[in-house]
């Protein structure tokens, strides 16, 4: 799997309590980057892998709202609005190496969007050595189903994000290869994800809208569907479920067989899903769905 125009880049996992978080995925296998700061009061660590990562995102200093804000949005509001009522999958950003000319691609195909913003951050190295990561934004919020929302993600220095040491993790997870949402009506969010990819990359069947990013696949199922996917699994906890909500992330290691091995050695429960890959529940994982397949 590669990296290419609006695959998945990162999946947002958006939480209130962050350092239990970080720890939670600690004990799935993973290895976190040292936590970060954006300028507008979120804090943040990310599980990187070869082509896109995780973020594990929650607020630091909600006093710093407002800065970089682009026509009344600001990330950090956001971010604080999205804690406000739940927990989990808030945004999934999609990767470009092009901020502007695909934003206004995007535009072109008639997504709405919020506007863009740049914007740099502090970082470290890993051997501490200060930088900075150079990013730009373009913002595609799904104003009916808000929680299906995705913003594009340019990053100006990619080597200060892929960093080969930040992709070795005990697990040996890989790649995102998919995230997934439940819908009362997957039909009706079908014709976004054309926008993004064209007709020919999204799949509608009875229940279930499966739109190949080409770094992962974005499935939006009805709760019966998704279910058949991932198994018995407690579902996360949203505040409408009359509204769309993401609720799983699937991931891939070639160390499928040594998983049970440091689950058990961390406490950490798992169970199967129908199609052989294993689940751990949102309780676990910030209120997300953990699938971990075998690469």
């Amino acid at each position: 799997m590669a990296q290419t125009q609006f695959g998945i880049d990162h999946p947002v996992v958006t939480v209130r309590d962050f350092e239990h978080v970080r720890k939670q995925f600690q004990k799935l296998g993973f290895a976190p980057t040292p936590v970060g700061y954006h300028p507008w009061g979120t804090t943040l660590s990310l599980l990187m892998f070869v082509d896109n990562f995780i973020e594990i995102i929650a607020v630091h200093d909600a006093s710093k709202f407002g800065t970089n804000a682009v026509n009344g949005f600001c990330y950090g509001s956001n971010v604080g609005n999205f804690t406000d009522r739940v927990e989990g999958l808030g945004l999934v950003a999609l990767h470009s190496k092009d901020g502007k000319g695909d934003h206004q691609l995007l535009m072109e195909r008639g997504l709405k969007s919020q506007g863009q913003i740049d914007f740099v951050r502090n970082m470290k190295k890993p051997d501490g050595t200060p930088d900075v990561a150079v990013v730009s934004l373009g913002l595609f919020m799904n104003e009916e189903q808000r929680d299906v929302s995705n913003f594009i993600c340019h990053q100006h220095r990619p080597e200060l994000i892929w960093i080969p040491e930040w992709q070795k993790h005990p697990n040996e997870v890989n790649a995102v290869t998919a995230v997934t949402y439940v819908a009362p009506e997957p039909k009706l969010l079908a014709r976004r994800y054309e926008q993004f990819y064209g007709k020919s990359a999204v799949t509608v069947s009875d229940g279930l809208v499966v739109a190949d990013t080409g770094c992962g696949l974005i499935r939006i199922a009805t709760k019966d569907v998704a279910k058949a996917l991932l198994g018995e699994v407690d579902f996360p906890k949203w505040d409408d479920e009359d509204q769309a909500h993401g609720i799983s992330i699937s991931v891939s290691t070639p160390q499928f067989a040594n998983l049970e091995n440091i689950w058990q050695e961390n406490g950490v429960r798992f169970q199967k899903s129908p199609s052989g890959s294993y689940v751990i529940s949102p309780d676990q994982c910030g209120n997300v769905i953990m699938e971990f397949q075998r690469a």
